[in-house]
């Protein structure tokens, strides 16, 4: 025992709470008696039992010997001897307290409710106050600051209700406490539900969705600390803030619940204002977390929407260079294939049909091409009206560029004819350097230049119908497996004359 207390001055406070106990039942006793209205006369029932309960504990538990191990001892462990019984008497006054606060609450609506009535519940909460006081004391006088003040608001002092509603969940297994917390913040304008247990809170949690925990710590089975737990390894749960509520003051639960991730911690008999601003403050929180969530989606989202349109318009290779250096290098290829397709007749065929029907005809067409295109390992660079330019080699290497090239060629032809209106196409393929590169700032463009490309197009310009044509340089690459048949010499702008061969499909195996 400190020496601070001598056995006199706590024999003489323990007589005191005894005393207070006794007014307490007394009072509530009487009261229960005039009470006008069954809310009136439950609410004075939970007052007499817990006044009942603070009689008994004081004159049970608390002696000369061990009054204060009892009141101002502090155990690490929550569920030692000293713990439950401080653990009880906090319930017994956070009944008689936040229960008189009700009833003056629901006198101020009740004109019929007399002086008297409203004399004696003031009494009553005067003597739960003072109990608490002099539980504050024992402990200051051992030489530990009590984590909990002693109650300086009277009930008519208890404020309006908040301005803005959360969804709470109050977990406590004691049920006094539990519907008080439950009135008092349905009073202050919160959806509030009740779980009698961890367990049962858990269960809740996984159906619905809450702004605010409020979680005792001594309950059976799961306790607070479990529940905690479990809450802020979830990454599910783990953004929701959690109030301990609970009548131990030890400062290892507060310490061991701050470092679990609770958001504060709240000792039972709790004032009601404090309790107010306590959850608000965590509304507000649970509020500004919400809604920057809300932003940070909505950035991911627009960002994913800039990665989809990045990869319309450009090669993965080139869209992965631009988000890391927030440029694109420009390079020279050496050994590129360069194909164009064209459609024959598309011009007339514009005249002579709605720009809806035009357009949604080209639209499959095209992502057709762009289908086959893939599966050869052919990249697209671009389309130019209704010319489909595309090049193998480029930017993800193939054995063969030129075949792959030939081959998309083939199967777009088929699949051109094969779709309303049955689209004749020439193509072309030519074999060479090129320079590719990104042009543009508010609209991204890769495309590839040199006299390849121009080769390629003049190509497939003097090319067949129906046909791959290639040019002399690109059939060389592929002669050998190939069947073709030569076009001659045809002059080309710019570039002079040069051989045009016609692919005719690949050579059959002599028996």
């Amino acid at each position: 025992m400190s020496h601070s207390i001598t056995a006199e001055s706590l024999l003489s406070r323990r007589d005191a709470l005894l005393a207070l106990a006794d007014q307490i039942v007394e009072v509530a006793g009487d009261l229960v008696k005039q009470a006008q209205h069954e809310s009136s006369l439950e609410d004075l029932q939970k007052v007499l039992d817990a006044g009942e309960q603070l009689r008994l504990l004081t004159d049970r538990q608390l002696s000369a010997a061990h009054t204060e191990e009892v009141i101002a001892g502090e155990s690490a462990d929550p569920y030692s001897r000293e713990s439950r019984v401080r653990h009880e008497i906090g319930n017994a006054l956070n009944h008689v307290l936040g229960y008189c606060e009700m009833l003056v609450e629901d006198a101020a609506d009740d004109e019929a409710v007399s002086e008297e009535f409203l004399l004696g519940v003031h009494t009553l909460h005067d003597a739960g106050g003072q109990m608490l006081q002099i539980i504050d004391q024992v402990a200051r006088a051992s030489g530990r600051t009590p984590r909990r003040r002693a109650t300086d608001v009277a009930p008519s002092q208890i404020v309006e209700k908040t301005t803005e509603s959360g969804r709470i969940l109050v977990v406590e297994d004691n049920q006094p406490n539990r519907e008080l917390l439950e009135r008092r913040l349905v009073r202050q304008g919160h959806h509030v539900t009740t779980a009698a247990d961890g367990q049962a809170a858990l269960d809740r949690l996984a159906k619905e969705r809450f702004d605010l925990v409020l979680l005792d710590i001594m309950m059976p089975q799961v306790d607070g600390f479990q529940v905690l737990e479990v809450l802020k390894k979830s990454t599910q749960w783990r953004d929701i803030p959690v109030i301990m509520i609970s009548a131990l003051d030890e400062l290892q639960s507060v310490v061991r619940c701050i470092e679990m991730g609770a958001e504060d911690y709240l000792h039972k008999p709790f004032e009601s204002v404090l309790l107010r601003a306590r959850i608000d403050a965590c509304l507000e929180k649970k509020r500004l977390h919400d809604r920057e969530q809300l932003h940070l989606d909505a950035i991911e989202k627009e960002r994913r929407r800039s990665d989809e349109l990045l990869h319309v318009l450009l090669p993965n290779k080139i869209v992965e260079e631009l988000r890391s250096t927030d440029r694109v290098e420009p390079r020279r290829y050496d050994e590129v294939a360069v194909l164009f397709a064209d459609l024959v007749g598309f011009t007339p065929y514009c005249d002579s049909h709605a720009p809806e029907e035009v357009v949604a005809d080209l639209q499959r067409l095209i992502e057709r091409w762009e289908d086959v295109a893939l599966s050869h390992g052919v990249e697209k660079i671009k389309t130019i009206g209704d010319a489909f330019m595309a090049a193998a080699g480029l930017l993800q290497p193939v054995e063969n560029p030129v075949a792959c090239c030939v081959r998309c060629g083939e199967e777009m032809i088929a699949a051109a004819a094969e779709l309303t209106p049955q689209w004749k196409v020439r193509v072309g393929v030519h074999v060479g350097p090129v320079v590719a590169g990104v042009l543009g700032r508010r609209q991204y463009l890769f495309d590839l230049w040199g006299d390849t490309v121009n080769t390629a197009s003049r190509i497939e310009h003097h090319g067949v119908v129906g046909a791959v044509c290639l040019s002399g340089d690109a059939w060389q690459k592929i002669a050998l497996e190939s069947q073709g048949e030569s076009l001659g010499h045809v002059e080309l702008k710019g570039k002079g004359r040069i051989e045009m061969v016609q692919y005719q499909g690949e050579k059959r195996a002599v028996l």
